[in-house]
């Protein structure tokens, strides 16, 4: 195995080197450190003049042009710098032209000031504690602390909404027992400039604080994509944006232990243990060499989507990472296998998937690992 990796890695550095060639030529670094030198003069004007401050300069990067299909490990640069700059402790970024004198430029500098203000007003206006409000807003629409909030507008303290609707902003704010069904998601709008918000309601702090990425898809579309990880430990989330506002409740069933979650309270779900027909009618559909490593259940539901969580301590297997929840069903007159899209959750307790159930009948699942 060491030699195969040894050879893949000489293998690799040749490529690289025979479609890279030698790297920047000596004008293109010459061209570099002119743009870093004029950004490094650039950038502490821009901050003084718009701060009256002088803050420390701690790295100095030019920008480059976006890669294409075909990696470029030399991409030219744009004529941009990004300024690492510090002052009384803070740590903040500016991005700003290199190729003249000028204090036209972008930074984050009051980024803190400003999801602290986000966050207190969401407080004034629900009167509920958040467990806590990520917000993200700028030109990289990024969540990344190094390039979020980039703008050119001064917050003074009095124009939040007018940065944050000018900066296009979303936020994601978590709650524990809260309804959130119940927050004036107009008046979020009108105050803060919010206009794309996802409000989730945990069951506990508890539940929340087993959570790695409670911002779920923020600088994304939807922005609620990823939450079926965590909607066992929810009563549920609601979604303000593109003229819509949804509010989805977490249904939760329980049988042997499997925790069942539909979107709907009406929806029934019966579980019972059965058998599914030979493993090796999965390879090929997921699986090089399927191998079955916990009970199968039939799946009797009205709902035509479902969230399954099923537990860890019921897998006959160490390999947890591995293990993918499969269907088997019966659709048009024909038996079909199918593996499901499955992730362990943040606490490690449960492989969950979403099973889908369209004009299908006669539903089983199970959890498999490859051999």
């Amino acid at each position: 195995m060491g030699k195969r990796k040894a050879v893949y890695w000489i293998f690799l550095a040749l490529i690289m080197v025979t479609v890279t060639g030698c790297g920047y030529t000596l004008e293109e670094k010459r061209e570099m450190k002119r743009y870093e030198k004029q950004g490094r003069e650039n950038a502490k004007n821009y901050i003084r003049e718009k701060y009256g401050i002088d803050a420390k300069i701690t790295e100095i990067n030019c920008e480059k042009y976006s890669s294409s299909p075909v990696p470029d490990f030399f991409p030219s640069p744009t004529g941009n710098v990004f300024v690492k700059m510090k002052y009384k402790g803070a740590d903040f970024l500016v991005a700003i032209s290199g190729q003249k004198k000028n204090t036209d430029g972008l930074d984050n500098y009051q980024f803190q000031e400003i999801a602290t203000a986000f966050a207190q007003e969401m407080y004034n206006i629900t009167g509920l504690h958040a467990e806590s409000a990520y917000v993200c807003y700028g030109e990289y629409g990024t969540v990344k602390d190094e390039k979020n909030g980039m703008i050119h507008t001064f917050y003074d303290g009095e124009n939040l909404a007018e940065v944050l609707q000018k900066e296009s902003a979303r936020a994601v704010v978590s709650y524990a027992n809260q309804d959130v069904e119940q927050i004036p998601v107009s008046q979020i709008s009108q105050k803060t400039g919010v206009d794309t918000i996802l409000l989730t309601d945990y069951e506990s702090r508890e539940a929340y604080q087993t959570v790695r990425c409670p911002y779920y898809n923020l600088a994304g579309w939807p922005i609620e994509n990823g939450i079926e990880n965590q909607l066992y430990l929810m009563n549920g989330y609601r979604v303000v944006g593109a003229g819509e506002d949804t509010y989805v409740k977490c249904e939760k069933k329980i049988q042997d232990d499997i925790i069942l979650i539909t979107e709907n309270p009406k929806d029934q779900i019966i579980l019972d243990k059965t058998s599914l027909d030979s493993q090796e009618n999965w390879n090929g559909n997921g699986f090089i060499d399927a191998k079955q490593v916990a009970s199968a259940y039939a799946f009797d539901t009205n709902s035509e989507k479902v969230y399954v969580y099923f537990p860890v301590e019921k897998l006959d297997t160490k390999e947890v990472k591995e293990a993918q929840l499969v269907k088997q069903y019966q659709y048009k007159g024909e038996t079909c296998y199918d593996n499901i899209i499955s992730k362990v959750t943040d606490d490690g307790k449960y492989i969950h998937g979403i099973v889908y159930t369209r004009d299908e009948t006669e539903i089983k699942i199970s959890v498999f690992i490859d051999q």
